[in-house]
């Protein structure tokens, strides 16, 4: 049971370190404006549960999945 606990750590840490050094090595990415600077995301944080509201209120409206659900959305940020 150690040894398993041993080599899962070892394994671990070697995964860690190699992660650190492949992600420095590589180039930041372009995007259509340009490059994305550090302290950027890639990715845009959504308000879940703001947008979990309006989709059934939008829905409860207008119904799933028609072009006016999908205007209220947009409408709302969502």
């Amino acid at each position: 049971m150690i040894g398993k606990f041993t080599l899962a750590a070892g394994v671990l840490t070697l995964a860690l370190a190699a992660g650190t050094h492949v992600a420095s090595a590589t180039s930041a990415p372009q995007s259509a404006l340009g490059t994305i600077e550090p302290g950027q995301a890639l990715v845009q944080k959504a308000h879940y549960r703001r947008c979990r509201y309006w989709r059934h209120e939008c829905a409860d409206r207008w119904g799933w999945r028609t072009r006016r659900y999908f205007h209220c959305l947009a409408r709302h940020g969502c």
